[in-house]
């Protein structure tokens, strides 16, 4: 290797560690301005109450007050990984702040109906080694271990493992080739106990899953022109809560309606959270269906709406795609007619679709939507937070302004790239992204889905002070490589750079740059390198004086 590849790669390896620590300083520093930005939002910004929320026989259309029946509300903690309710519903903020940020499960701890990825294959749920929902990649198999007990001949219970393996083809109690394989399943983790429904992507295929009777459902074949693609079904769509109502007391409690067609006191319509008939579907299009099990027929029945961003109010029609949402829940409301009379488990004869609401947080986590569609999946009432455009912005100027400013320290070579790909990066990635920010306010004006006119207004203004301390810092750079009479490529190289890349450009640089002591040229007065047989100022060569010995010599 010769000294100027040795140079060059020195040069790289160095760039390389401190762009990856600078960035992370920056990182460590925009979470905390963001966190700043959440804990000083009022709470009344953070909160989207549609009460009544309509969707029971007799409530009257949706408005946002809160004195009558049931509410859909979707609310958000002091940070970017929000928690999220419709119709009540609630998230722990720590467990979804985790998963945003990357933090994996199997290093703090299995958590129950929690999703992580081991050799052993994709966990939908863990309790222990003996109660858990685990994907086997190597043979495609799902398997279904749980502990039950069962009264042994001196009348003691005994606990015992069951494990059951489910492929395309049947249910067995031994792993078999014979069952088949699921390729890339999407599976409806809670109420399983009661049978499994899922959806293989490749295969394009919904199947329902008994484990008990051992038999397995097999829905048609999708058509591959329908531009369908699930990425979500069931309770991984969204959260199932009963719609909540005041009693005489004034307090909450679950929703029971009576209907007063009911000919025997004791048949009542009962909010009951999960149907074995019918399966939300959430599209990659943020379209929602619900299929119907009994003869596999799919229908729109909403979309989850489009957020506020600080560029945009939000599209009152449009649909916002899950990728683009940091969170989202979807709550259907059915109400089963069940025989009261007969005891659990009650039978079903009839079950009713009243309609749903749908919660969706925007991707930088500052604004919720809240919509209720009728049951033919038509919009009939949107509610938003407060929290719109730059009002969560303007409420904390200093934090703002330092959030700008770090931003703006980002490599102009990253905030470019955050202005055309951002919307490509999913949205809890970007919160822990370092490189390219699609949450920053260049990101978020790359999605802005206005005037080309109004972008490129606001773009140089954005991105302004990031490339003018960039320029400024490259034509320091190339003074100093003219002084030190680098070569016109590594002038050219580290010009380029430092633009490109800005301050870890110009730090690699002082760390890498030669370190030879110069001294003056007797011939044009400038400093010049000792190393290098001319000036690289004026050309010309060492005049070495002539020495010539004594003719004495000095003895002992």
């Amino acid at each position: 290797m010769n000294t100027r590849t040795g140079k060059f790669l020195n040069a790289i390896a160095a760039g390389f560690i401190v762009l990856v620590l600078y960035l992370l300083v920056l990182f460590s520093g925009r979470y905390y301005c963001f966190e700043t930005l959440m804990g000083e939002m009022p709470q009344e910004w953070k909160k989207v109450t549609i009460c009544p929320s309509g969707l029971l026989p007799g409530e009257g259309s949706p408005r946002q007050t809160k004195d009558v029946l049931t509410y859909a509300e979707a609310g958000l903690s002091n940070d970017p990984n929000a928690e999220l309710s419709a119709v009540n519903f609630e998230l722990n903020g720590i467990f979804a702040k985790s998963e945003a940020i990357g933090i994996s499960w199997r290093y703090i701890g299995n958590m129950p109906n929690r999703q992580f990825h081991t050799k052993d294959g994709f966990y939908y749920l863990y309790q222990d080694k003996d109660n858990y929902l685990l994907f086997n990649e190597h043979n495609g198999h799902i398997i279904y271990s749980y502990l039950y007990s069962i009264k042994g001949p001196d009348g003691k219970n005994i606990v015992e493992s069951k494990v059951y393996f489910a492929g395309p083809n049947g249910v067995s109690e031994k792993a078999s080739a014979s069952l088949g394989r699921f390729e890339k399943p999407i599976v409806e983790r809670s109420y399983f106990f009661r049978g499994l429904r899922l959806y293989d992507v490749k295969q394009r295929r919904f199947y329902l899953i008994d484990y008990k009777k051992g038999k397995v459902a097999v829905g048609p074949e999708l058509p591959p022109g329908d531009n369908i693609e699930p990425v979500a079904i069931g309770e991984d769509a969204g959260g199932w809560e009963s719609p909540k109502a005041k009693d005489v007391n004034g307090e909450w409690r679950p929703q029971t309606v009576f209907l007063p067609a009911c000919t025997e006191p004791n048949e009542r319509w009962i909010r009951f959270g999960y149907t074995e008939k019918y399966i939300t579907v959430l599209d990659k299009s943020g379209r929602i269906y619900e299929v119907n099990t009994a003869n596999w027929s799919m229908r729109n029945i909403g979309y989850l709406p489009v957020p506020w961003s600080f560029f945009s109010d939000g599209q009152q029609n449009g649909a916002a795609t899950p990728r683009n949402l940091l969170y989202y829940q979807i709550n259907p409301v059915h109400y089963i007619l069940k025989d009261a009379k007969k005891g659990w488990p009650w039978e079903v004869k009839d079950i009713k679709y009243f309609g749903m609401c749908v919660s969706s947080l925007s991707r930088e986590g500052t604004a919720l939507a809240v919509a209720v569609f009728d049951p033919n999946g038509d919009l009939v009432y949107r509610g938003d937070t407060q929290a719109n455009g730059g009002t969560v912005y303007a409420k904390s100027p200093l934090a703002t302004t330092t959030l700008f400013i770090l931003e703006n320290l980002q490599p102009p070579v990253f905030e470019i790239a955050s202005y055309l790909c951002g919307d490509s990066i999913e949205a809890s990635a970007g919160h822990r992204a370092l490189f390219i920010l699609p949450n920053s306010f260049v990101g978020m004006l790359g999605r802005y889905s206005g005037t080309k006119f109004d972008r490129e207004v606001f773009l140089p203004f954005l991105m302004g002070p990031s490339l003018i301390l960039s320029i400024w810092l490259a034509f320091c750079v190339r003074k100093d490589t003219k002084i030190l009479g680098l070569s016109g490529t590594a002038k050219k190289w580290w010009t380029a750079g430092t633009i490109a890349f800005g301050l870890p450009a110009y730090i690699t640089y002082r760390l890498t740059r030669p370190k030879e002591t110069l001294v003056t040229c007797q011939n044009c007065g400038s400093m010049r390198r000792p190393d290098m047989e001319v000036c690289h100022r004026c050309g010309s060569k060492w005049e070495m004086l002539e020495l010539t010995p004594p003719n004495w010599r000095i003895c002992d």
